[in-house]
């Protein structure tokens, strides 16, 4: 199966961790979608959003999607949803992606966990990114 992150589960030593049979194919963009930060982060949709989120996406087997369901809290805390991205060379793929709950779109994040985040990017070489998808997410939550 193929899993899409955009937080954390985009760094390999993360997912080595939390998904040890896991391979990660590649890097693209969730078009159409906005990253936002609560407690923690999540995509929404966005057809305004052109420059959309970049996402890694990886093969995971049965036995990690397990183990991630059960570190992202689902189905409580995030649900999952399929999506599709377009790849680095243009291609593109379908995948899960874990969606924040409703009920749980109110609290702010931890600088620690905005932090890591912004970390994944620079290791992912998206530094850039980290002013245009990363800074205008936590400026909107800090507004809400």
């Amino acid at each position: 199966m193929k899993y899409i992150a955009y937080g954390s589960n985009m760094v390999e030593e993360q997912m080595a961790y939390r998904c040890p049979g896991g391979k990660l194919i590649g890097m693209g963009t969730l078009s159409n979608h906005r990253l936002e930060f609560y407690r923690h982060a999540t995509v929404e949709p966005d057809t305004a959003c052109a420059e959309g989120v970049p996402v890694a996406v990886w093969e995971i087997n049965d036995t990690d999607e397990r183990r991630l369901d059960v570190y992202e809290g689902y189905p409580h805390y995030y649900d999952k949803e399929e999506a599709t991205v377009r790849m680095a060379d243009g291609s593109e793929i379908k995948g899960m992606v874990y969606i924040m709950c409703d009920r749980y779109k109110q609290e702010s994040p931890v600088d620690e966990y905005y932090a890591d985040i912004c970390k994944a990017y620079k290791k992912l070489g998206l530094g850039s990114e980290i002013s245009t998808v990363l800074e205008p997410a936590l400026m909107r939550c800090r507004a809400r």
